[in-house]
């Protein structure tokens, strides 16, 4: 049967292709295939006596499928017209629902129950019955297309004669639905040659009236769950470039934190920092037993600052203003009461002393340091009678635990004597900045009137804002018009200046016998000792003698920390041991174990040299030592012969832990 049928189905081919050719020259554009109507079609094509008129139409507007389906993508024969004339050609009946006879009946066929592509998805492989029902119908629809090309052609060349527009149109697309059918049946015979199963050629030509790619291009066998192996490579690559740029950006976080953290190593709104609080001015500072404990220590920031204005305060004060060198952020922030540590070159030598910043932290461009000077202060002495304005300065900042940021309390108690008015001041600034809702009481004690520092912006503060309260008292008022409280911090006037002062928290600060006095008042008066957070001020020991020696009376105790025996005799010929470092020294009577460690090599770290700030805290395995200044020190640490290095001098010989 193949034999038979080869000859006829190359010459209609031949007849089909060149019918293509002639239209795609002759047809303008604009006009759609494959869209016959119904009627159109049926003129050409009158349906047999006794048959439905209708019944000839079913075949309007169907479009071919791909003569070359299974082998290859054809040429278009013209531009698709949209869904409806595809969506007609794909429900074209078929006679395969009959028998082969019946697919002869007409140049469509029969109306059979699917239409002719539809129906070959019911058989999955080729087999002979496949065979039997698809070949005369596609043979049918090649033969009735071949009939229709003809007949159009020769429609065509009439209407050309009688120069009729419409009738060439009807032509045209006559000529079209011809090629179009032909095409179906061509298409299928030629699957049935390569023997491809119906099922695949009805899939292919689906794909190809949808314009969709072949199925041999638009998947990959194999991929992950349908996916083509293109497409997982592409989200494994997207993936990783995705998760690399997400671990940079966290690396980037991280320095950036390491690098602020550095650089402000404090924060008005999280206290950080547990040193102890240093002096506001330069009689250095001791925190007490009482002061509280604060977070972990941090590494202050370390660095140069220029001075850039000098304030005169009171005849012995003076207030210094240092801003960054070049005008730029300030490189650090701090809490309401910490202190900065200055260092100086005098007289060839480093010299380190630590003020309270008497600003407020929410001044972002500069900090203050308000200094007394001393007669025997070094560093107070080089900052009043040498700096100027303009001048740069090493800092050292933030440090210490004496402060408070309204978030400890509602409500405090300020209790300041003379310089000690420096933490508190940045204190009571910061609040006042913050609006800070509940009751400040200031209560601060001085010698004379002309001792009070800051005397305008205090009364300023209270004025403006009804929650502060300050209360001055003068010891020493004669020859002056002060007409303000006289006398001391007694318990009445602390009872008349603050209501229930029992609940209230309470920061005290000022000289050592002015803080001891009114600590026992504060307890007399039942004030329970946690709720009191004290630091006190020291003068300079052990200063250069100018014109006389400091009175006896200003000389703090010596108080013995013993760990062998408190009595032992000085020796002049001590030996210190440094065990950590296997190291040993000669320690002079008058010569502390940190001066010691530094004149061998040890290395212990230390910050102020004045004890206050407790860096230079080291166990003392062995010998006694006695320490003028001890109150950076807890009772814990003074059972456990920890010491600090910086104020332990030898009663004998010694081993430390460093």
């Amino acid at each position: 049967m193949h034999g038979t049928q080869s000859a006829p189905l190359v010459t209609a081919l031949r007849a089909a292709t060149v019918a293509a050719v002639a239209l795609t020259a002759a047809t303008p554009s604009t006009f759609a295939w494959a869209q016959a109507p119904a009627e159109d079609h049926a003129a050409h094509h009158p349906p047999p006596a006794g048959a439905n008129p209708d019944a000839a139409s079913g075949m309007s507007g169907m479009k071919a499928p791909n003569p070359t389906m299974g082998a290859g993508p054809p040429a278009a024969p013209a531009a698709a017209s949209g869904m409806g004339g595809m969506m007609g050609d794909m429900m074209a009946p078929s006679g395969m629902g009959g028998g082969a006879g019946e697919g002869a009946a007409g140049c469509c066929g029969p109306m059979g129950p699917k239409p002719f592509y539809a129906s070959m998805m019911d058989f999955p492989k080729l087999t002979d019955e496949a065979r039997a029902r698809i070949r005369p119908e596609a043979l049918t629809r090649l033969g009735s297309g071949s009939q229709a090309v003809t007949d159009g052609q020769a429609a065509l060349h009439r209407a050309q004669a009688a120069n009729d527009a419409a009738a060439a149109l009807t032509a045209l697309r006559d000529v079209r639905d011809g090629l179009s059918l032909a095409q179906s049946g061509a298409g299928a015979l030629r699957a049935l040659e390569a023997g491809q199963s119906p099922e695949q050629t009805a899939l292919a030509w689906f794909r190809h009236e949808m314009t969709l790619p072949p199925a041999d291009r638009s998947e990959m066998a194999g991929g992950f769950r349908g996916l083509s192996w293109l497409h997982v490579l592409l989200m494994i690559l997207l993936g990783a470039a995705l998760t690399g740029a997400l671990w940079l950006q966290w690396i980037r976080a991280r320095r950036v934190g390491a690098l602020a953290e550095r650089l402000t190593p404090g924060a008005p709104a999280e206290p950080s920092t547990a040193e102890p609080a240093a002096s506001p001015g330069s009689a250095p500072a001791v925190m007490s037993k009482a002061a509280e404990a604060g977070a972990p220590a941090r590494r202050p920031w370390i660095g140069v600052l220029r001075i850039k204005a000098i304030f005169d305060e009171t005849p012995g004060v003076k207030t210094f203003r240092l801003m960054e060198p070049n005008l730029g952020p300030f490189p650090f922030t701090f809490l309401p009461g910490q202190y900065a540590t200055v260092t100086s070159e005098i007289d060839g030598k480093k010299v380190r002393r630590s003020y309270t910043i008497s600003s407020s932290p929410t001044q972002r461009d500069y900090i203050e340091l308000t200094v007394k000077r001393e007669q025997y202060g070094l560093e107070s002495r080089h900052l009043h009678d040498r700096v100027d304005a303009g001048d740069l300065i090493e800092v050292a900042a933030p440090a210490g635990s004496f402060f408070f940021t309204g978030q400890e309390a509602e409500g405090i108690v300020l209790i300041a004597g003379g310089v000690g008015i420096t933490p508190m001041m940045s204190v009571l600034r910061y609040l006042t900045d913050r609006a800070y809702p509940h009751d400040i009481y200031l209560l601060y004690g001085v010698r004379t009137p002309a001792d009070i520092i800051f005397r305008e912006e205090l009364a300023h503060l209270a004025r403006r804002h009804p929650n502060v309260h300050v209360t001055i008292v003068v010891s020493q008022p004669e020859g002056t018009e002060w007409a303000g409280s006289v006398g001391f911090m007694t318990p009445e006037f602390i009872i008349a200046a603050v209501p229930e002062i029992v609940r209230r928290r309470v920061h005290l600060c000022g000289p050592p016998a002015m803080m001891e006095a009114v600590k026992g008042v504060l307890r007399g008066m039942g004030v329970p000792d946690d709720q009191v957070k004290t630091e006190n001020f020291a003068p300079p020991k052990g200063g250069p003698v100018l014109e006389t020696q400091p009175p006896a009376a200003e000389v703090t105790a010596v108080v013995d920390v013993a760990v062998v025996s408190p009595s032992a005799p000085p020796s002049a010929q001590a030996t210190v041991t440094f065990s950590k470092s296997n190291k040993s020294g000669r320690l002079a009577p008058d010569q502390s174990v940190l001066e010691a460690a530094e004149a061998i090599g040890v290395a212990i770290d230390y910050e102020c040299r004045v004890g206050i700030c407790g860096r230079c805290k080291v166990p003392l395995r062995q010998g006694s030592v006695s320490m003028e200044v001890q109150d950076s020190l807890t009772e814990g640490e003074k059972r456990d012969g920890v010491i600090l290095a910086c104020q332990a001098k030898s009663v004998g010989d010694l081993v430390v832990d460093a």
